[in-house]
């Protein structure tokens, strides 16, 4: 991989570390912030400058997903806090990712070939060994082409 990928890698995966992660309350995060500092409805419209009526649509717009992340970070400043948002693998980490998919474009690719030559009366060796090689390429050449 080279210097630069290897470095916007390290940097994400620093800030992704950082972050704690935790479920959405219930009723949401508006919802239950407001609730938590004695906060009204009309008290955050006022602050919003919206109705009482835009807070409700507003907080059941986050509990289904379609509040803008505009919406949120105003409802967020208005109730003193600000918006975090992220992106973060569901599992491990960024070159989780990156390895398990050359994993299984290394897999796609060798597993074929290995078949036909079984088909064609050749056995061909160690097939995992030749996808952990190719996997490993993959990972050390990272570009778009891992991900068609």
């Amino acid at each position: 991989m080279d210097k630069l990928k290897n470095l916007q890698l390290q940097i994400l995966e620093k800030h992704i570390a950082s972050i704690h992660v935790c479920d959405v309350p219930k009723r949401g995060w508006i919802h239950g912030i407001r609730k938590a500092i004695s906060m009204t409805m009309k008290q955050l419209g006022n602050r919003m400058g919206v109705t009482q009526q835009a807070i409700s649509e507003i907080e059941k717009n986050e509990i289904s997903g379609a509040i803008t992340l505009k919406s949120l970070r105003k409802a967020a400043e208005s109730l003193n806090c600000r918006l975090v948002y992220a992106i973060i693998p569901n599992s491990g980490t960024l070159n989780d990712v990156v390895q398990e998919q050359a994993y299984k474009k290394a897999t796609d690719l060798v597993k074929p070939v290995a078949q036909t030559m079984l088909l064609e009366g050749q056995e061909v060796g160690e097939t995992q060994n030749n996808i952990t090689e190719m996997a490993k390429k993959f990972t050390q050449n990272l570009n778009t082409k891992l991900w068609e």
